[in-house]
């Protein structure tokens, strides 16, 4: 349904710039609209064809041309084609984090797991990756993560995925740094933390990607305890990064981060053997496996979104952070 939505969302915006193409007197306006149409028309054919990730990539670049066509309109007060725009922008992004519901990874609790044998995590792993540790204390797996951070490949076929990836990450800057402002915690954590949860949707809670017209139903239930909904997608982002104390730490290097993403979604792959999808999905370190519901696995399950840590090294590649 979410892609019906999305679909909606296109139809109806190709509408209203039709209809403002063709009464709006400005030529450079006339000339952006275009632009967006063609941007529309595109993510419409998309659509039709495209996974999950592809479909929220075309929704993607047809918001950033609608707000292309935003920024050119002659602004006046009251402007129904300004406010209609502001509608179909608002719900491509509530059909952007429904359709990343079904490729989010749902918590990885470590209670009531049974170790795999050595020879069956080697076959989640790799044959040629050592043995996980099934700590959960950062000092015991700090060189495990700087080691795995260093060796991490993004596989080829994923690589559009990951470019993907970064660019909402430059897009949504600005709002990832207002969490920064009022937590100290660093925009490009948060960044990632939201495409992880949300698919970088602003109308989900950073804390599970529940929709912010209410509390939180999933884990962790009932938040933001305070205030009433719907809630602000700032207001929500700090609770989520104070619930889990993310405003008292000092050390951002690349294995506390990790650290912290891990923690976030649970260590229950560890106890398993299994490098963590939320961390290393998309990269040469993770083969399947992965908690399809809360609580449940299933070791043939392959994630369809990138992992954490392949989304940090990319970035910082690329000098954000």
């Amino acid at each position: 349904m979410s892609v019906h939505a999305a679909r909606d969302a296109l139809f109806a915006s190709l509408a209203t710039l039709a209809q403002r193409r063709d009464t709006t007197p400005d030529e450079a306006e006339k000339e952006e609209i275009a632009i967006a149409m063609l941007e529309v028309q595109s993510a419409i054919r998309d659509l039709a064809l495209a996974d999950l990730l592809a479909s929220a990539k075309a929704v993607s670049d047809a918001a950033e041309a609608l707000e292309g066509a935003v920024r050119a309109a002659k602004r006046k007060p009251f402007d129904i084609y300004l406010e209609r725009l502001q509608r179909h922008l608002a719900a491509l992004d509530e059909a952007r984090g429904a359709m990343h519901e079904g490729d989010a990874l749902p918590p990885a609790p470590e209670q009531d797991a049974e170790p795999l044998t050595a020879a069956a995590a080697r076959s989640f792993r790799g044959a040629a990756e050592p043995k996980l540790s099934t700590a959960t204390d950062f000092a015991a797996l700090k060189a495990e993560y700087a080691r795995l951070f260093e060796a991490c490949e993004v596989l080829p076929e994923r690589k559009a995925n990951i470019d993907y990836y970064v660019r909402q990450l430059e897009r949504n800057r600005d709002a990832y740094t207002a969490v920064q402002a009022q937590s100290g915690v660093p925009w490009l954590f948060t960044g990632i933390l939201h495409g992880m949860e949300c698919g970088f949707s602003f109308q989900r809670h950073l804390h599970n990607g529940d929709p912010l017209a209410a509390r939180t139903v999933r884990v962790p239930a009932g938040h933001p305890r305070a205030g009433e909904p719907p809630f602000p997608w700032l207001v929500s982002a700090i609770d989520a990064v104070q619930l889990k104390r993310l405003h008292e730490e000092t050390d951002w290097s690349a294995p506390r981060q990790l650290f912290h993403f891990e923690r976030f979604n649970g260590f229950g792959y560890r106890r398993r053997g299994i490098p963590s999808p939320y961390l290393w999905s998309f990269s040469k370190h993770y083969r399947k496996g992965k908690f399809v519901a809360d609580g449940v696995f299933d070791p043939e399950a392959v994630s369809k979104q990138s992992g954490a840590g392949v989304i940090l090294k990319a970035a910082q590649a690329r000098g954000l952070g």
